[in-house]
């Protein structure tokens, strides 16, 4: 198995493990979403949701149980190349090496495997580069068609966006002929944008407050977030209702903010401005931009308005120990799968590489400790069958032509001991090292 097969086996897995711990914290959440409704505030219920972002982040399995990993260690397949490359150079006739695998079928079954690994590393990474590709061209060609059309907005209207917001110029205002919605762009310098329309300055003050909320809230990062895990997890179909839900909850999360101090009549005012705003809209504009996107939640953010009432502090935290409770239980489900999956690797294939690889790094140290003034250099190679080793293959180059019968006697006993392999199936060449560096050199 080549580095590069090794690096995609081990994305693939990550990607893996996080779309699955997030798929199954979504149905649980999905599960929970028609319980508590209209029983916790709108806030929790947005909020809840970060658990998936978090899960669909963060490979928990893998932060939990960290994979064994080393630079020294030489991949498989790569070995045999060169240990037979050291073999041939260090002797003016080349060696045929006795490690060589001999049984044909498993050698293919070992390179097959890891082969559509890369494939699919490959294949998943251009689904997420043709994501993000898509949406940041969207994005960009949308905002400079915006610039070309802005308009500075009214000094009433500006007076009125600093008074809201309590601070100067910590928001820009503009208005464009070519937008139908009202809505918050950029995340470094934000901007508000208006249709280019004339509002009665209740309705203003509401579309400007949506607006601010979302801003403080940083809600547009939070669907910046939402598109990159979309292009991370693009396979995975439910990840897409996953953003469909967060983005309503957001919007859903954002009027009970802004209404929280409101009256009945004011209230009233605000539903009003949802529905002028929303039968003002012809076409859409792009989710990473528009506040407005889900036509089809008006009723539902209109009645969540009007049914709008304080939540005592207990049952918030009641909801969120039961919450966070039910996410650990899952998450730690998640790392016992990542275990099992660690230590059952070898029903599916011949043996672990990270086991062989843990064995040959252990081997090799002994036997550079073993002599250090006569061996300057260990090579291992370990075959297997049904998840057992079977045989070893070293090379040892040493400082001295002729090792003595006590020092191979001593290697192949320490190898015979550390492996719990008989000697028989211990194999050693010798390779002095001026011959080897010698070698090296006339064949660079």
């Amino acid at each position: 198995m080549t580095v590069v097969e090794e690096y995609s086996v081990e994305i693939i897995k990550v990607i893996l493990s996080m779309t699955f711990t997030g798929s199954i914290i979504s149905f649980f959440l999905f599960i929970l979403k028609p319980i508590i409704k209209d029983r916790l505030p709108k806030s929790f219920q947005y909020y809840m949701w970060f658990s998936v972002v978090i899960a669909l982040m963060l490979p928990v399995s893998k932060i939990v149980m960290i994979p064994i990993s080393s630079h020294s260690v030489m991949p498989m397949k790569s070995m045999h190349d060169i240990v037979q490359w050291i073999s041939d150079t260090a002797s003016e006739t080349p060696i045929n090496l006795v490690f060589t695998p001999q049984n044909e079928k498993a050698a293919r079954q070992i390179a097959y495997v890891p082969s559509i690994a890369v494939i699919l590393f490959v294949f998943w990474q251009l689904g997420m580069i043709l994501m993000l590709g898509f949406n940041s061209i969207c994005y960009v060609s949308y905002v400079r068609k915006l610039k070309k059309h802005n308009i500075s907005a009214e000094k009433q209207e500006i007076e009125l966006l600093n008074h809201l917001l309590k601070r100067k110029n910590s928001l820009q205002l503009y208005k464009n002929p070519i937008v139908e919605l009202p809505f918050l762009i950029g995340f470094f310098r934000p901007v508000v944008i208006l249709p280019d329309k004339k509002y009665e300055v209740m309705k203003l003050r509401n579309i400007l407050m949506h607006e601010i909320t979302h801003m403080l809230r940083y809600d547009i990062a939070v669907k910046w977030l939402l598109i990159f895990l979309g292009a991370v997890h693009w396979f995975n179909p439910l990840v897409y209702f996953v953003r469909r839900e967060i983005n309503r909850a957001c919007e859903l999360a954002c009027d009970e903010a802004v209404i929280k101090s409101f009256d009945i009549s004011e209230k009233q005012q605000y539903g009003d401005t949802l529905i002028a705003v929303a039968a003002d809209s012809i076409r859409k504009m792009p989710r990473s931009i528009t506040m407005f996107e889900e036509k089809e939640n008006l009723k539902e953010r209109l009645g969540a308005i009007m049914k709008y009432k304080k939540h005592s502090k207990r049952t918030i935290i009641v909801a969120s120990v039961i919450l966070v409770t039910v996410v650990c239980t899952i998450l730690g489900f998640s790392t016992l799968r990542g275990v099992e999956n660690k230590h059952s690797y070898a029903d599916n294939y011949p043996l672990s590489q990270d086991q062989k690889n843990i064995k040959e790094i252990e081997l090799r140290d002994a036997l550079r400790n073993y002599d250090e003034k006569n061996i300057a250099e260990a090579y291992v190679f370990l075959s297997d069958l049904d998840g057992e080793i079977t045989n070893a293959y070293i090379t040892i180059i040493c400082q001295e032509k002729n090792p003595n019968s006590e020092m191979m006697n001593g290697i192949k006993s320490l190898a015979s001991e550390e492996l719990g392999l008989s000697i028989s199936n211990i194999y050693i060449d010798y390779i002095d090292f001026e011959s080897f560096t010698s070698n090296e050199s006339v064949s660079k």
